[in-house]
């Protein structure tokens, strides 16, 4: 029996792991989804390498996606808005990237007045006028506001954000120090 050529054992080791990696990862952008999907009918399914999707079990999933605002009311009362990232629409890469601020926003939901002082004191410092004017923070008052997530069992075809949310409702009320 001949030798096998090392040139196409490499090749087919590039090939076996770009297929792995782009089966592996969830897909960042519509051109990623559609070669991956693609992948999967052309080369994963008939070689009985597909697995299906994932589903991991959660002790206790989120039942709500939700959203902070701040209202900045200078001494001029010029008011600001500022809101969390809406990690909806964040690519995959980009959630990545900002991991260490999805998990802060995540632990603000759990915490209390200290936390809720601490993120107005930064937005007062951080938030700049609306006209850009050298004016002081007066007030922030920090709301929250929540939209359901239906059960993991329940199929919703297109899939789309939860974006039905409740009206605003205030959280915390900071004041600059006298």
């Amino acid at each position: 029996m001949a030798p096998l050529d090392r040139r196409w054992v490499n090749a087919f080791l590039v090939a076996f792991l770009t297929v792995l990696a782009i089966d592996a990862f969830h897909p960042i952008t519509p051109r990623h989804e559609a070669v991956a999907k693609a992948l999967s009918d052309h080369v994963l399914v008939p070689t009985g390498l597909w697995q299906g999707p994932w589903r991991l079990y959660g002790p206790e999933v989120l039942k709500a996606n939700l959203r902070f605002k701040a209202e900045i009311v200078f001494a001029d009362h010029a008011t600001a808005t500022w809101t969390s990232p809406d990690w909806t629409q964040m690519s995959a890469l980009g959630k990545f990237v900002h991991a260490r601020h999805m998990n802060y926003f995540g632990y603000l939901l759990r915490a209390d007045q200290p936390a809720w002082d601490a993120l107005c004191a930064y937005l007062a410092h951080t938030v700049p006028h609306p006209e850009g004017k050298a004016v002081p923070v007066e007030q922030v008052t920090l709301s929250l506001r929540g939209a359901p997530i239906p059960p993991p069992d329940e199929v919703q075809l297109p899939p789309v954000p939860y974006l039905e949310f409740d009206p605003w409702d205030v959280l915390h009320v900071w004041k600059r120090p006298a």
